[in-house]
């Protein structure tokens, strides 16, 4: 799980931006095909985000505990 002290990136804070106004379409009955897969794609790439942000943190973790260990 990703740090709620840490500041959101501003790349994840557009993508979402953008995200919420085609699912704002969506509900209006306005999105086209087009508009639907790129919808699609970013919540593809904010969940490949999330994903490797997490598994930078079990990295930082595991090496904060590699070190006390060394200790």
């Amino acid at each position: 799980m990703t740090d709620p002290y840490e500041p959101p990136r501003p790349r994840d804070d557009a993508l979402e931006d953008e995200l919420e106004s085609l699912r704002q379409q969506e509900r209006e009955g306005h999105t086209t095909p087009k508009e639907q897969r790129r919808a699609e794609q970013l919540q593809r790439r904010l969940r490949v985000d999330e994903h490797g942000a997490e598994g930078r943190e079990r990295r930082n973790q595991d090496r904060e505990a590699d070190g006390q260990d060394q200790e």
